[in-house]
């Protein structure tokens, strides 16, 4: 199998920025500038305000050049005044609607920008955060150093079969991954490879910072934990720490905060046979949470699921990656109707 291929690879205008780009001011005192290229000082604003919980009441900002995917930006960031030395025309209809004054010193038509193409018809600004956070992630994972995972020349084979064959991967710390391909294609054989529990024949699998197949790295199938004897959902979760150091107190704070990220705190008391599906996979977990896993790989998660099942279970792992800054790699064959911005989407080819 080839290099896996799929968007979004990478995002636009990757050449160091000289000056400032960017300044948000209040009362004319800057409170916030970045010199980053591309769309990169928006979302450093945008952490800079989540972090400092501030707001642009009462601010403005001034950006270099403003587009359609930078228009969209500001209005999440409630931004109201703006001035830009180079506006795009497919700016003005955003800002306009959302009731933001500008001043621009040059308007053209369009910015040669392969994100611009793609929010063209976007007026969503959640929407079009996360296709740019992705974006901005998939870039990162060319540094090895922003890497979660590298993939170098990996094949595996099983008797005569190969499963996989030349596989490269990078991807980045908080990058959403979505594989998928026909059955056979190799998707689970995948997972585990990355897992540890299968190794390639040859090539590497590297998990910078940390040892592949270790405590850092979740594995969540379409039922995580199959019991036959009675065992709480708390119990479960705490299998994340059999094997941790630390106190009892210490274990059982990593369980209840495991927990409350996945939103099943309630459930803690109950038998884990008595759950639903999306009650299974949200223990299931958090048990990963609990053994501090960085890397998710969830294998069909949804497939025993309703629609608003899997609806919870992609919003949960979303918020994950976007707040704690995990990796998400979903193997998946149900993605039409889900909706993808914000992942990569990359297509494994079952070989010859």
């Amino acid at each position: 199998m080839p290099e896996l291929q799929g968007g979004p690879r990478g995002a636009d205008g990757d050449a160091p920025a000289t000056s400032p780009v960017l300044r948000l001011s209040r009362s004319g005192t800057v409170i916030f500038a970045s010199s980053r290229p591309w769309l990169h000082p928006l979302l450093d604003l945008t952490s800079f305000l989540e972090t400092r919980h501030e707001t642009t009441a009462d601010c403005e900002l001034y950006d270099k050049v403003v587009g359609r995917a930078a228009a969209l930006l500001m209005v999440r960031l409630g931004i109201r005044s703006l001035r830009t030395g180079l506006m795009s025309e497919r700016a003005i209809p955003v800002l306009e609607a959302n009731g933001v004054a500008w001043h621009a010193d040059t308007r053209v038509e369009r910015i040669d920008c392969r994100t611009e193409d793609i929010l063209a018809d976007e007026t969503d600004p959640d929407t079009a955060y996360r296709v740019i956070r992705a974006r901005a992630r998939a870039a990162a994972a060319h540094d090895p150093a922003q890497c979660a995972l590298i993939l170098e020349n990996v094949s595996l084979t099983r008797g005569r079969q190969t499963v996989l064959h030349g596989l490269n991967l990078r991807v980045a710390r908080g990058e959403k991954i979505l594989i998928t391909g026909v059955n056979g294609a190799g998707k689970t054989t995948l997972l585990k490879t990355i897992l540890g529990s299968l190794a390639p024949t040859t090539g590497s699998v590297r998990l910078p910072g940390d040892h592949t197949g270790g405590s850092h790295t979740g594995y969540v199938n379409q039922e995580s934990v199959s019991v036959s004897f009675p065992i709480s959902a708390w119990e479960v979760v705490a299998i994340g720490v059999a094997a941790a150091s630390g106190t009892r107190s210490e274990k059982n704070q990593r369980v209840h905060d495991a927990m409350v990220a996945t939103r099943c705190v309630t459930l803690a008391k109950r038998m884990y046979a008595t759950l639903s599906g999306g009650e299974k996979q949200r223990v299931a977990i958090a048990r990963c949470l609990a053994q501090d896993a960085r890397i998710l790989l969830l294998d069909e998660p949804t497939a025993s699921l309703d629609s608003a099942g899997k609806r919870d279970l992609v919003s949960l792992v979303e918020r994950l990656a976007d707040d704690q800054e995990i990796t998400v790699i979903m193997v998946t064959h149900e993605f039409d109707g889900m909706d993808r911005s914000g992942w990569r989407h990359l297509i494994i080819e079952k070989e010859p």
